[in-house]
Order: structure tokens, then sequence, then C-alpha cells
């Protein structure tokens, strides 16, 4: 039986099973190889060969085992896939399901991801001027909270915020935008749009002729065309760490100090290799809903075809009538787009009256509009943001641990949630790779996120500092009155302080002057009235139990005598008072 003829009868189904069994061995006998089918012995060994030698290679190197790896310092685990990884042209793609473009227009083109984002950005931008006396800003301080800055150290300070003002040390504006450099506000403002679009906030560092000289300007990039590099580098630039990718084509290639690429949201995810993981790569299905129901509200008033109601007309009406009718009620009635539209029912009858039936389906303006704040405190919360920061109402109206009275706790906890985190991110990143390039005894830091830390910072200054001490502080000199600038800011201690002043040296043993009677200068010796008495007797005990108490003799001298605050011999202060009743006997 031939091939074919073996085919035939196998697909038969009218054919007897005997038959189709034997057909079937005969078409597996036909299908099965021939030994000159087969590879020859030694193409198999030279397989074998080569899977040994592939092994002994090691390609992907496993952790620990030195003995095959080059003896490097830093990570020797894997921190990327190349197998999961899109590799092309010696570079690999961002993973996931959306590109940083597609990400950037969902922010451009979603009210509520825009409104974060804006209002992040004006958030920092308040931030970005020089801070003086502690206000919002920033400012260039010494890692050692403690130090005593040098004058030299004070100009390289001024030096580097003047750098960071200007974003290089190009000062004038004309020139600078000739550069292509922004402001300081403007340059935050792109990355802050990056990073929280995309999280991939791409710095380009321009270097000055001589590189040891370090950093003479930084550039904001477009983060959506920055691709990495593998460990080998470019085909054609080996050095290259990540390249800028435009339209397919690679632009510019990045040496390590050419660019700072730092992830807000790393990951060690293998997958990922280096990018990092943006808030708008959660939030697809939240604004997918979100446009949603957007989509129906508008639809409502463009595309709505179900009307509020139908007007029953019912009497002996011509057509010449009834149809002046319905256009002068079509005209009356129809909304923008048709909407709205009312139908006119007739019924012919001698006795003539109109009625409106009303459907009871009338279309609400807000659909799901709770389903819509959900959304929106979904959004805000993924970005770490009260809702009442961007003027729309919380989900939950109840109180909590972060929320008060009034919205003052609740923006309060929003920035301890948000915007910290954002801020503490470029502080890091800016001292990491730009200032420490210019000394790493030097830090950035964002001054006066927190006012009420201010106005408590200030109290304990009142509290504690004196009127010299605080202008010190300030830069200012000391004051031209010594006893105004040694005064303590403290109310409560000036009492005690204009006590210090009187009883300071040169003012005369007495309060008159003289040593004698306050009533009678010409008097010898201490006699009654004298200012300065002494403490009092050890028998006489003020407040006592006993009712038997009689005024002190205005006679006697005091005894031990001196001045006032000057108290007897063996005698502590608080017995310098003026006697002023005695208990019990003489």
């Amino acid at each position: 039986m031939s091939s074919d003829d073996a085919r035939s009868v196998a697909t038969d189904p009218r054919a007897p099973a005997m038959e189709v069994r034997d057909a079937e061995t005969q078409l597996t006998r036909a299908s099965m190889p021939a030994a000159g089918d087969l590879f020859s012995p030694e193409v198999v060994d030279q397989i074998r060969e080569s899977l040994d030698l592939l092994k002994a290679q090691n390609v992907i190197p496993f952790p620990g085992t030195r003995v095959h790896m080059p003896e490097r310092r830093g990570m020797q685990s894997l921190d990327r896939d190349d197998l999961q990884l899109a590799l092309q042209g010696g570079y690999y793609d961002r993973p996931g399901l959306l590109s940083p473009e597609t990400m950037r227009d969902m922010v451009r083109r979603t009210p509520v991801l825009s409104a974060v984002v804006w209002t992040r950005q004006r958030q920092v931008a308040r931030f970005c001027s020089p801070s003086e006396d502690g206000g919002l800003g920033f400012a260039i301080r010494h890692v050692d909270p403690k130090h005593e800055l040098a004058p030299e150290e004070e100009a390289s300070i001024a030096r580097l915020t003047r750098f960071f003002q200007h974003c290089g040390f190009e000062w004038s504006p004309r020139k600078r935008k000739a550069l292509k450099r922004d402001n300081f506000p403007t340059f935050m403002g792109k990355l802050v749009f990056d990073t929280l679009a995309m999280d991939a906030a791409a710095i380009e560092t321009e270097m000055k002729r001589d590189r040891s000289l370090g950093i003479d300007g930084l550039y904001a990039l477009d983060g959506s065309t920055i691709r990495l590099c593998t460990d080998d580098g470019h085909p054609e630039y080996p050095d290259a760490v990540a390249v800028q990718v435009v339209n397919g084509r690679v632009t510019t290639a990045y040496q390590p100090d050419a660019l700072i690429y730092e992830p807000r949201n790393a990951c060690a995810d293998v997958r990922y290799g280096g990018y990092g993981f943006s808030e708008t790569e959660v939030l697809v299905q939240t604004v997918t809903g979100f446009l949603n129901a957007m989509t129906l509200n508008i639809a409502g008033f463009e595309q709505n075809s179900i009307p509020r109601g139908m007007l029953h007309l019912v009497g002996d009406y011509g057509d010449a009538e009834l149809a002046a009718f319905k256009r002068y009620w079509k005209q009356m009635t129809t909304g923008a787009k048709n909407a709205f539209g009312l139908p006119v029912m007739v019924n012919k009858d001698p006795d003539g009256k109109a009625s409106f039936e009303r459907f009871g389906v009338e279309f609400n303006e807000m659909y799901f509009s709770k389903w819509m704040t959900f959304l929106t405190s979904l959004i805000c919360a993924i970005y770490g943001m009260a809702p009442d920061e961007i003027n729309f109402e919380s989900f939950t109206n109840g109180s909590s641990s972060l929320s008060g009275s009034d919205t003052t706790e609740k923006l309060a906890a929003s920035k301890d949630k948000g915007l910290r985190p954002l801020l503490s991110y470029f502080e890091q990143t800016l001292t990491d790779f730009v200032v420490t390039d210019f000394s790493d005894k030097y830090c950035f830091r964002w001054i006066g996120l927190d006012e009420r830390d201010q106005a408590r910072e200030w109290e304990g200054k009142k509290l504690t500092m004196t009127v010299d001490e605080l202008r010190a502080e300030q830069g200012l000199g000391v004051h031209p009155d010594p006893k105004l600038g040694a005064a303590p800011l403290n109310p409560a201690l000036m009492t005690v302080y204009q006590g210090t002043l009187q009883q300071q040296p040169g003012q005369g043993d007495d309060f008159g002057g003289g040593g004698g009677d306050f009533g009678d200068p010409d008097a010898e010796g201490p006699g009654p009235g004298h200012n300065g008495s002494p403490g009092l007797d050890d028998d006489a005990v003020v407040g006592a139990d006993s009712m038997d108490a009689k005024p002190a003799s205005m006679d006697a001298p005091p005894p031990g005598g001196g001045d006032f605050g000057q108290p007897g011999e063996g005698r502590d202060f608080g017995k310098s008072i003026p006697l002023i009743y005695q208990i019990g006997g003489e």
C-alpha cells in the first residue's frame, strides 16, 4: 500500500479497524528518520565538546564563585536580567507595559494627575531661592552642624549658592540662555515633572575644560529619551553608561561624570535593571476609570437621546398647525447638540387638551460623583497628597489622627507624606552628585519646610538668648548700649536682670549713700530705718504657729550690720530680709 493510500485509509471513518491500524503503522514507519538522516558521530562529538566549553566559561556568573570571576570591587551578583530586558544597539529599554512617552502623555491629559504634578511644582518652587534668616529656601551647609565656618569657607558656600541659583558659573541671564541653561526654579520644575510622571529625572553635567576643576553647568534633560547601557557600554561608545535616543536614533552618549540619573522609586527587581517605578504605572486602571466617568458625563450633554418626557396633545388639529407647533416646540426645548429634545404625540379627539408625561428618567450631570471622588482620593494617596491640596473633596470625611477640625493638620500631614520625601530625594541627589564634586565637607539643604518648627525655635531663642546673641546670629553687631545688649529676651528674666544692675559695684555701700540712716543722713552708724538690714535672728521665725506676735523694736541696731544684699557673717541671703515681726519674748 502506498503512503497516499495508507493516509486515505487511516483518515477514512468507513474503513475497518484492522485496515486503519495497518495504515497508521505504515505511516509511522514512513515518517521515521533513516540512518542517513541522523547526525554523524563526529558532529555529535563536536556538539558535546562545545557544550562542555560553554559550561566551563560560566556565561552567567554565579554569585560567590570567585574562581571564574574577575577580581573587582563592588556587587558580585546580577543587578539586571539581560535575558528579559529588551537589548538593542547596546542599550535596553525601560520594562513595563507603558513607555515613558505614554506615562508623560497620561499626566498631561488627565486633569487630576496634572493638578497633582503642578501643585508639587509650585510647592517646590517656593524653596528654589536662597534662604534668608531661616525662611523658605535652600542653603549650602557644612556636614558638621557644630562646625564654625572660616572666612574662606563662607566664601566657598556663597559661591556654591550662586552656582545653584544660575545652574552654573555663568551669571548673565542672556549668556545663560544662549547656553540653554535654566535658572534654579525652572530647572527644578522640569525635574519635578519628570520624576512624578515617569520617575526619570535626568541631569546633564557640563564639566569644565579641565575636568579636574569640576562641574561648570547643569541641564535638565527629557527623561523619556534616556536609555541605560549594559556594563560593557555601547558598541560605539565603550565608556558610555547611558545614551539619549530620539525617534530610535542615538543622539548623545553619556560618560559616568556627564549624567545624573537616579530613580526616586528605586527597586532591586532585576527585571527593571536600574530604572524606577513610576506612580503612573500603578494608576493605569484608576485613571481609566476616571476618564470613563468624565466621558459619560460629557456625553450626557452632547449625545443625550433620552427625553425627559413626552408632550401629549389631544384635539382636532390640522397638519399645518401641528407642523408649526412642533417646529416652535423643538426650538424652545432642545438644548446644545440636540440634548433634552421632547417628542410630541397627537391624539385626534374633539375635546382638546395638552398634557406632559414625565418618564422619570433624568440625566444626572454628576453621575458616579462618589466614584470619581474615590478615584481622585486614590490618585492623591499614591502621590502622598491630600485631596484638599488640589481643591478636591476627600473620599472619607471622618476624622483621624492626621486630620483636625480644619485643613491645617491635613495639609501638614500631606507635606510629611509627599512633599518631604520629594524634597529629600532632590536634596540627597544634589548633595551626592553636585556639591560633593566641589567639596565633600558641604551639603545641600532645604530650609523652612516646617513652619511650626520655626515658631518653636523662635520661642526657644526668646527664652534663652540675649539681645547681643540674637544680633550676632543674624549677622549684626553688638548693641551700642552694653546694658541693653546684655538684656535677656525673656520678659520673665527682666526683673532679675534689673536687680543685678542695681547690685553692680560703684554705687556706694548703702542704698542712700553715706552709710547713714535713710531719713537722717547725719546720724552716725546704722540707726533705725537703715535700709541695709541683715538677716533675721536665729530665734525669730516668720510664720510660726504662735499667735503672740509683736512688731520688732525699730530702735535696736540690726544684728551684724551691713548693706542690703550683704548678709552678716555666717548668714545666707535668705536671712537678709528686714525684721518685721518677732515671735515670742525678747
